[in-house]
């Protein structure tokens, strides 16, 4: 049976590392975002193509405008062995020839301990929610 104090610290420290990765693509951090994903890492969308660490990190530079802030929010980390399933709420706002944009999606990630560091394996963003 897994100590409780231990899976609390890697739940702790999986938040920690999603957390830190929204805070490194709100200054499109490079090295900070590279620094935490995995080997292998892929980025996909619910019907699109998956793209790999350098295409992901390349989509984060060429948003256009100002990203004024990235947060999460409702986050939620189950551990299984060495993974953990993160999901959650992402909120951004970009501001692009004077329009604020506001935008919050859901996600899920499979963070991976790697060099004693949890780091991100697979993202999936979600589209946005239609309105009716």
């Amino acid at each position: 049976m897994p100590d409780p104090a231990a899976r609390s610290r890697d739940v702790q420290a999986v938040a920690e590392s999603a957390e830190r990765l929204a805070r490194a693509i709100g200054r499109r951090d490079r090295q900070a975002i590279r620094d935490l994903l995995a080997p292998g890492f892929v980025h996909r969308t619910p019907g699109g193509n998956a793209v790999d660490a350098d295409a992901f990190v390349r989509a984060i530079e060429e948003i256009p405008g100002e990203i004024t802030f990235v947060r999460l929010e409702h986050v939620a980390v189950d551990i299984s062995g060495d993974g953990a399933l993160v999901t959650g709420i992402q909120h951004a706002q970009v501001r692009a020839d004077g329009i604020l944009v506001d935008d919050r999606r859901a996600f899920v990630d499979w963070f991976v301990i790697d060099e004693g560091t949890w780091r991100v394996r697979a993202a999936v963003a979600m589209p946005e929610p239609e309105v009716t």
